[in-house]
Parts: structure tokens; sequence; C-alpha cells
């Protein structure tokens, strides 16, 4: 049996085996360089949807807070009462002793108690506005967790940059950052059912007066 040539010993000498040779310098190289691009095409292409989908979410929560704050300015006098009914109560009070008229207790206007659908009402408002700012809130700190974990300017060998790049994408799976951005949606749909729930509660008694 015819024996191998020196080239192939050779060959065999200087592949590597897992627990038995370390890989040649330009392996360990080529297999870094091989990461870094990988990496830089998955990490751009999620810092792109997830930041497109923030900033249509902020857009979107800002606006909506507006309108609602402007619902809750014209509900919030419902629960508290009108200082005109007591100045009128007085006066009419004053003219009734220049009278000498008798004042009796029918006379003075009943203690103040808001209306339930009005107190209803606010509170899904509130309910509304408070979870559309915890929106634009979460949308902020997952933008500021998106720019720490961008590579961009970043210096030093590849091997340093690679696991510095692994150990941020392991802390942001840890705390689930991406499930909580795709959550954030699910608060503004909330926030509008809300809103929605409220209008419907404070118009009605209206409609039915009309």
């Amino acid at each position: 049996m015819q024996g191998r040539s020196p080239a192939a010993k050779d060959e065999r000498k200087d592949t590597w085996v897992p627990g038995r040779l370390r890989p040649k310098f330009g392996q360990v190289c080529n297999f870094w360089k091989r990461y870094d691009e990988l990496a830089d095409r998955n990490d751009r292409e999620m810092s792109r949807n997830l930041n497109s989908n923030l900033d249509v979410l902020l857009i979107f929560a800002a606006l909506f807070s507006a309108i609602n704050t402007t619902f809750i300015s014209l509900t919030m006098p419902s629960l508290s009462p009108d200082p005109m009914d007591k100045t009128n109560t007085l006066l009419e009070l004053l003219v009734r002793k220049v009278d000498n008229s008798t004042v009796t207790t029918a006379d003075l206007s009943p203690p103040f108690s808001p209306q339930s659908n009005c107190v209803t009402t606010n509170c899904l408002l509130y309910a509304s506005l408070s979870c559309s700012l915890l929106a634009a809130m979460g949308a902020m700190l997952a933008k500021e967790w998106l720019q720490n974990f961008d590579r961009t300017g970043q210096v030093g060998p590849l091997e340093e940059q690679a696991r510095t790049r692994q150990r941020k994408f392991h802390a942001l799976q840890r705390w689930h950052s991406e499930e909580i951005v795709l959550f954030l949606p699910n608060l503004l749909i909330l926030s509008v059912l809300f809103f929605f729930a409220g209008l419907a509660i404070y118009v009605l008694p209206i409609n039915l007066l009309v």
C-alpha cells in the first residue's frame, strides 16, 4: 500500500480540529470579519424597522394626547360645583332677607354631587391619556436603547467590537427589548378604546335630553 505524500501529511496536520489544534491566525481574522458583516447587516435592519415604528408611534401618541387633553379640559368642570350657582343662591337669600321673607333650608342649594356619567367619562379619559403617555415614554426609552446599541463610530480590533456587540445584544434579549417595542402599539389601541368609550358615555345623556 502506497504511503501518503508529505504534502498530504502537512495539510492534515494544519487542519483545525476542535480541542486538538488552535485555528490559524488567518482563520480567526476571517471569522471575526464575517461575523462583523453579518451582525452589522442584521443590526441595521433591526434598528431601521424598530426606529420607523417608534417614529410613527411617537407622532400618533403626541397628537392623540393633545386631543385627549382637550376633551379632559371640557369635562373636568362637571366634577366640581359651578361657582355661579352658589353666587346666585347667595343673591337670592339676600333679596329674601331684604324683603323680610322667611328663609328655610329648602331655599338653600343642595350639596353638590357630580353625575355618575361625568365621573366615568373622566376616569376613562384619564386612563386613555395615561396609556398614550406610557406608550410615548416607552418609545423614547426604546430609541435610547437602539442608539446605545448602534455601533457607528466604534474603533478597535474586530474581535473586541464583536464581543462588545454580543454583550449588548444579549442584554437586549434579556430585557425583552424587541418584544416591548412591539407591544407599545397595543397601549395606543387601548388608549383609543378608552377614549371612545368615555366619549360615548359623555355624549349619550346629552343626546337623550335633546
